[in-house]
């Protein structure tokens, strides 16, 4: 929920080059990432919040023939911390859902690594 946050992270290859959000159920986000010489735009509405335990929020790319999606994550308690759980539904064929779960595993990745960051700066 912190936009400044959110733009530390991206997929290997990309940057965060804007995001905005007003974290509601009804709120809108709108993101655009750079990679390369290449921008994209993808935005969306939440659609549920429970603090601590689920995130859901409609996805769509601005393009010509965008398809809304449907991006849910849940934290549930893990071994070392708290464990995401990402799901994404609504996609038109099997190479865009490939595609997708390439770029979310990348993205949680660089997640990952932006939160450990910032989890050693406030101690």
């Amino acid at each position: 929920s912190d936009p400044k946050l959110a733009r530390k992270w991206a997929r290997e290859g990309c940057g965060m080059a804007s995001f905005e959000a007003d974290m509601h159920v009804g709120g809108k986000f709108r993101q655009v990432m750079q990679c390369g010489r290449d921008r994209h735009l993808a935005y969306g509405e939440y659609r549920k919040i429970v603090p601590d335990k689920e995130v859901a929020f409609t996805h769509q790319w601005e393009e010509d023939d965008p398809v809304e999606t449907l991006v849910t994550i849940r934290f549930k308690p893990g071994k070392s911390g708290t464990e995401m759980v990402l799901s994404q539904t609504g996609f038109k064929d099997a190479a865009s859902a490939r595609g997708h779960k390439e770029g979310w595993s990348s993205a949680l990745a660089s997640f990952a690594k932006v939160f450990a960051a910032s989890r050693r700066t406030r101690r």
